[in-house]
């Protein structure tokens, strides 16, 4: 299965005109969740798993409006958006990436296993499976990393790098210092005096 898979270069070629999109939907997904942060501090103390749902959830809807506009298939499944390209050969899906090595986390659904397997056909062809994926900074102010991934058994074997240098059209996200509540001490000062005789 692995060598009827869509090569880099091929996905590449495919999906040129689409780059510059596929990163702003990160980006902004992503520079939309700082603003939410801001605008209700105590959301910087949401759990990961809530974050990456609300940045997919407006990934998802920038990429949904993109797609359908330009004609091309996309399909919800739940959350679940898939985005259909060269007949049925390539489906994109947008997760977040749990670190540098650029592997995705869920629950092992059989689905989610068939598509990191690669192993789905459709009318008995193969389909390639990406991740068009983002990774945050480890303080969760930025992104670090945006991407998309090619996986066989949950291992990457190529990627095509998404970084606003190269799209040439997207705005990276600005540099912010993390928001939340001022953190005090309740203990009262040592004095000077007291400090010196220990």
């Amino acid at each position: 299965m692995i060598d009827e898979l869509m090569t880099e270069d091929e996905a590449a070629e495919l999906l040129a005109p689409h780059r510059a999109a596929l990163a702003s939907f990160l980006l902004t997904g992503w520079a939309d969740w700082i603003k939410l942060v801001e605008q209700n501090p105590i959301l910087a103390t949401v759990r990961n798993t809530t974050r990456a749902n609300i940045v997919y959830d407006r990934v998802t809807e920038l990429a949904e409006a993109y797609f359908d506009g330009e004609g091309i298939t996309t399909t919800r499944s739940k959350q679940f958006l898939a985005v259909t390209l060269a007949d049925g050969r390539l489906i994109l899906r947008f997760k977040k990436f749990t670190g540098r090595s650029m592997r995705t986390s869920g629950i092992p659904t059989a689905q989610r296993l068939e598509i990191e397997a690669q192993q789905v056909e459709l009318d008995g062809m193969a389909v390639t499976h990406l991740t068009v994926g983002y990774l945050p900074d480890d303080l969760g102010v930025e992104l670090d990393l945006t991407a998309v991934v090619c996986s066989f058994n949950g291992r990457p074997l190529w990627s095509i790098d998404l970084d606003a240098a190269e799209t040439g059209s997207v705005v990276p996200v600005k540099s912010r210092k993390p928001v939340g509540p001022t953190v005090r001490s309740t203990r009262p000062a040592a004095r000077e005096d007291e400090a010196e005789g220990q």
